[in-house]
């Protein structure tokens, strides 16, 4: 005789709550996974996911595994001028498309059963916790990893990194703007919503700088910096680690954002930050136009999916028949890609030391 058991056919409601609770402790960790294009991978569909944008008209593609893919529009007036009576030329639209590999992630927590019956505080529930919190991480350093080694760098001072050893200025963000305007690139209008759904929120529209928490202090420092605290009614934060503004600049900290330490010159009389004493670490401002890069979700429907592990040691089985020991973890397939090159840049800079 068949008999409903806690786990079938559906879903219990505890796993349920399990991966919200993990989702929701993602969410507060990862900045980078709340913008660039979403994608939700569909069941039996290979590892390979492929991300397709309408090319501007007219446009030039780079496609170099090495550099990324990027695409300059050209346009010349007069090929559009007509004449009376005749009908113009037929154009075609055409695509880009970038594919990228899935990667499947996953952490597993172990805990006895005298931890869980008798221990004061509530193991599994820290367990769950801290399992959101790291998948977060991991997701986040996954697309850090991706997009701090795209092509288009500016250089806060010379022309290279290992001589660099002064910080950020409005100049070379501005830099950054027009490098990214000649190219097309548009100001960041939506982010993807917080929660478990597949979703995007509207921002207001600004090119968005993500950053090491490092450099906070010589952002404040940039004139005409505005604080999130000052923004008033009318403008709403596009993250919770929104620090503030300045012209069309909205800056965005965390503390995965790891520079490239001992990676500039030397310290010296400088004044700059040099974990070694020595050379002077560099920090990658991350500036971004929208659709810069592309990676699946961290949600909670869709194939894609955080996959909780939640066994009790209560759930006595053949390999715990005496009911000894329990896990807590979660799983999820994840990938991160940059999609135009020409849309975001990195400008490498120095950090004040304190």
């Amino acid at each position: 005789m068949a008999i409903q058991k806690y786990s079938t056919p559906i879903s219990s409601r505890n796993i349920i709550k399990a991966e919200m609770k993990m989702l929701k402790h993602a969410d507060n960790i990862m900045v980078l996974g709340t913008f660039g294009m979403q994608k939700m991978h569909p069941q039996r569909s290979t590892d390979t996911i492929v991300f397709r944008r309408l090319r501007p008209f007219n446009s030039t593609v780079q496609a170099n595994p090495a550099t990324g893919y990027s695409e300059t529009p050209s346009i010349t007036p007069a090929n559009f001028v007509t004449s009376e009576g005749v009908t113009p030329n037929a154009n075609t639209i055409s695509y880009t498309d970038v594919s990228v590999t899935l990667e499947q992630y996953a952490i597993l927590f172990k805990f006895s059963s005298k931890a869980e019956l008798m221990y004061e505080d509530d193991i599994p529930e820290d367990q769950s916790k801290l399992t959101g919190e790291t998948l977060g991480e991991v997701a986040e350093l996954v697309c850090y990893g991706a997009i701090k080694s795209g092509s288009s760098v500016i250089y806060a001072n010379g022309s290279t990194r290992v001589g660099i050893n002064s910080t950020v200025s409005l100049a070379k963000l501005r830099s950054a703007a027009r490098s990214m305007e000649k190219n097309r690139g548009k100001h960041v209008t939506s982010k993807i919503s917080a929660g478990p759904d597949f979703d995007t929120s509207p921002v207001e529209p600004a090119y968005v700088v993500f950053m090491h928490t490092d450099m906070s202090a010589d952002v404040r420092d940039l004139p005409g910096f505005t604080k999130r605290v000052e923004y008033g009614s009318g403008i709403t934060a596009i993250h919770p680690r929104e620090l503030g503004a300045c012209e069309e600049f909205r800056f965005v900290t965390s503390p995965l954002f790891a520079p490239f330490l001992a990676a500039g010159a030397a310290v010296g009389v400088t004044g700059m930050v040099a974990a070694n004493l020595t050379n002077i670490d560099v920090y990658p401002l991350i500036i971004m136009a929208e659709e810069a890069w592309g990676h699946v979700s961290l949600k909670g429907h869709g194939w894609t999916a955080i996959s909780p592990t939640i066994i009790s040691s209560k759930d006595k089985n053949h390999a715990n028949p005496s009911g000894m020991f329990g896990y807590v973890g979660a799983d999820f397939w994840y990938s991160s890609v940059r999609l135009n090159e020409n849309w975001m840049t990195r400008l490498e800079c120095a950090a004040t030391d304190l």
